[in-house]
């Protein structure tokens, strides 16, 4: 058997055997799930499309024999389909503009994360249009309740009300957004790590230059207006769709508002210091995470890099019209 299929089976393995510890209930099993699509990352940008298709056959197979088809279904969604998804987009070289027959440029990362962002959009608001016993947002309320059941000795009913009132409203797009997150924070890791090992396929994209396409704009859009209808109206279920998918939509200006921190962070003094702050405070803070968000989106359609001065006070040469 060639070399590259045995390692795209053995990520595939890898990739089930951590989502498998999901099972063991402990915060440590947990961290083992969240990097599961990163053997199928490794595979995919090391080795390209096709392998990392079989790394993902060969996952949801295993998955399936180590659980059940339900599980299968849900490793196959929530693991195998973001990595498939950003590999697919993220190795496939375009065409020369000029028409010719040469070698094209690799695609930008800003596109592929803004499709994986459709997609897991996309995702929410067909599961949720599906539920239709009873009004949504209780649904979910109903459903973080029951999973903080073991809370209310330590914290009591009130207390416990208070979590559940200000965590369900926002549960199916948080967690779609972090599936986002996640998906992009394993690949950047593969990809660092085929680099130094000289095996990554493409380059690097500059990350602090990363720029979205104009049209994801447009999904983010009609999330917020569709929240503000279903407010309007008097829909509690279209609000609580339109308000999920807009945190959805919203995961690439998060990225996005990062990279413009990290622009301008080289131009101050102890930028390595400023960009660890940044990051505590984002890993403690979800407020910090919006503001970050908001930063991208003033970015894309203002372009605050091109406008910010230098360390000196004064536009810098690419900041100058």
């Amino acid at each position: 058997m060639p070399r590259d299929a045995l390692i795209a089976i053995g990520g595939g393995l890898m990739s089930a055997v951590a989502f498998a510890a999901i099972s063991g209930g402990t915060f440590s099993a947990l961290l083992l799930v969240y990097f599961a699509p990163f053997p199928l990352l490794m595979v995919g940008l090391g080795l390209g499309p096709r392998a990392a298709t079989v790394a993902v056959a060969i996952g949801f197979f295993a998955t399936g024999l180590l659980g059940n088809a339900y599980v299968a279904g849900v490793y196959g969604v929530v693991i195998a389909l973001p990595p498939w998804v950003l590999v697919v987009l993220l190795m496939r070289r375009l065409a020369p503009p000029d028409g010719s027959s040469g070698v094209g440029e690799w695609p930008s990362p800003g596109s592929a994360l803004s499709a994986l962002a459709l997609l897991a959009g996309v995702t929410l608001v067909l599961a949720s249009a599906s539920v239709s016993d009873g009004n949504l947002a209780e649904q979910v309320a109903a459903s973080v309740r029951e999973a903080t059941d073991g809370m209310v000795s330590v914290w009591g009913d009130v207390r416990r009300e208070m979590v559940v009132a200000t965590v369900a409203p926002i549960v199916p797009g948080g967690v779609a957004a972090f599936w986002v997150v996640i998906g992009v924070v394993n690949a950047i890791i593969a990809q660092g790590i085929l680099v130094r090992m000289g095996r990554n396929l493409r380059s690097s994209p500059p990350y602090a230059d990363l720029e979205l396409p104009q049209w994801a704009s447009w999904p983010l859009l009609a999330a917020a207006a569709v929240a503000l209808m279903g407010t309007t109206l008097g829909s509690g279920d279209l609000a609580y769709i339109g308000r999920n998918a807009a945190m959805v939509f919203a995961a690439p200006y998060f990225f996005l508002g990062l990279a413009v921190v990290h622009t301008l962070a080289r131009r101050v003094a102890f930028t390595g210091p400023v960009l660890v702050a940044l990051y505590m405070v984002i890993l403690v803070s979800g407020w910090a995470a919006v503001v970050v968000a908001g930063i991208g989106i003033a970015e894309q359609w203002v372009g605050l890099r091109h406008r910010a001065p230098n360390g000196n006070g004064d536009a810098g040469p690419e900041n100058e019209a």
